[in-house]
């Protein structure tokens, strides 16, 4: 049982890995990819494992890592082949390692036993996606989106994928129509998330942009920016400023960013959820944050040798927070 369980937990953190944060994606690794939840994770991987009891730790080695915990449920699904469970579970671990095509043919054998499963199609469909060499749709996905969305109007995952792929195919007009119809489907901070692709879509299709979406509620910081007057010279007509909240012990993406010229200082901004990049991932979520700002001079969000960086301030996150940056350092 020993093995069962340190397996199963292996399994279940990678999964969730890849399922639980990232609730929306960039546009172009296939924009914002809703949150599946994982129904009866354990049930799944009761079966796709097998029965605990069965296992005899005296027989039986313990997977330590999370390619061990996978090869041991590939052998049991060389067993056990009929269970979609297994390989759907293999399917999501596959693509948080970004094997997208092991993950796109552990979907096939799941689509296989169980064909009329939308959530299983939309995850097969992405999964077809991103194993296509010019990163977009193959006809068989664009299938699968369109019987998911006729069969399942509101399922929230299908109408962005395929508005996605209407996009990607120089149908604008067709992917607005799609993400308007999702849009009144989310929460406040997703929506906020969704409608800059969507003002996108529409400005392709010669529309103009919706109205401003309220923003989400939750506690900000007020930050200023300074520069300090030796580095101002640096600062060319394409730099741009980023200033962003990281975790308190800095792992991850940012929880909340912005990006403004980098010009005006000092000067003074707010960050909030609505600043956010994952909404499972919110700066309303942390107890604690790290706020950091850098000067881009290539305008891009990676940092890179040369470019203008201050040092980090760490505060409690409430209404009310403030904190003060100083760029007066220059990135080695």
């Amino acid at each position: 049982m020993t093995s069962f369980l340190i397996g199963a937990a292996l399994l279940v953190a990678l999964a969730l890995a890849f399922v639980l944060p990232p609730l929306w994606r960039s546009a172009r690794g296939s924009a914002l990819a809703l949150l599946l939840a994982v129904p009866a994770l354990t049930v799944g991987l009761y079966y796709a494992v097998g029965e605990p009891d069965a296992l005899d730790p005296a027989n039986v080695e313990a997977p330590t890592t999370l390619e061990g915990a996978i090869a041991q449920l590939e052998r049991r699904l060389a067993d056990e082949p009929g269970s979609v469970e297994g390989w759907v579970l293999l399917g999501r671990s596959r693509m948080a390692q970004q094997r997208w095509a092991d993950a796109r043919d552990a979907f096939a054998k799941a689509y296989a036993i169980l064909p009329d499963e939308p959530d299983l199609m939309v995850e097969y469909a992405d999964a077809q996606m991103r194993a296509a060499p010019d990163g977009r749709f193959p006809d068989s996905a664009t299938a699968l989106l369109e019987k998911v969305v006729a069969g399942t109007p509101t399922h929230q995952r299908g109408l962005f994928f395929l508005g996605a792929q209407r996009l990607q195919s120089g149908q604008p007009a067709e992917a607005a129509a799609l993400w308007e119809r999702l849009l009144p489907l989310l929460d406040p901070q997703t929506a906020l998330a969704l409608k800059p692709q969507l003002d996108q879509a529409r400005e392709l299709a010669g529309l103009a942009p919706l109205e401003d979406l309220p923003a989400a509620a939750g506690p900000s910081i007020t930050v200023t920016v300074s520069l300090a007057p030796a580095l101002a010279q640096q600062v060319g007509d394409g730099s741009a400023l980023y200033v962003f909240a990281r975790t308190a012990d800095g792992a991850g993406l940012p929880v909340a960013v912005k990006r403004l010229p980098a010009t005006g200082f000092p000067l003074t901004l707010t960050l909030s959820d609505a600043d956010g990049l994952m909404p499972a991932q919110k700066l309303s979520m942390q107890k604690e944050v790290r706020v950091l700002a850098r000067i881009s001079k290539s305008g891009d969000a990676a940092a890179a040798t040369g470019d203008l960086e201050a040092g980090a301030v760490t505060l409690a996150v409430a209404d009310g927070a403030r904190a003060e940056l100083v760029i007066d350092q220059v990135l080695p």
